[in-house]
């Protein structure tokens, strides 16, 4: 009996690591949650093979506790995934995140500054008792 269980529980925790990898390469959060749904399962099944290993009914409130946060984590990421458009839902890629970056640095550094004062004209100054006092900078 103890080879069937250790067996089946060498069997649930290869298939949680093989679980894991799929959660790592993703690409959406969906694959990702269903991911995490089949290694909380696994992880119950193994709390489950130990139990019935060492016949005792002592681990069930860890068994109703894992199932709990299971449900609840997978309702939560349904409720924000569903709020998303299906391009913010994508993970990127180190390569598209880098682009988006860069991207993102060039859009800053083309921007012409706001309230920069070295971005006056030579000669030009700020009024700033007329900004104090209401009136506008000429």
């Amino acid at each position: 009996m103890n080879v069937i269980l250790a067996f089946c529980l060498v069997v649930v925790i290869g298939a949680a690591f093989i679980v894991l990898v799929r959660a790592e390469r993703g690409p959406s959060i969906l694959d990702r949650a269903v991911a995490m749904d089949v290694i909380t399962a696994a992880l119950i099944a193994a709390v489950a093979i130990i139990m019935v290993g060492t016949h005792s009914r002592a681990l069930i409130p860890v068994i109703a506790a894992l199932a709990l946060v299971g449900f609840i984590s997978t309702v939560t990421i349904a409720r924000f995934v569903s709020s998303e458009s299906s391009e913010e839902r994508r993970i990127l890629t180190r390569d598209e995140l880098k682009a988006l970056l860069e991207e993102e640095e060039q859009l800053d550094d083309d921007a012409a500054p706001v309230h920069d004062i070295d971005a006056l004209e030579d000669g030009e100054a700020i009024d700033f008792d007329a900004i104090r006092d209401g009136g506008s900078e000429q």
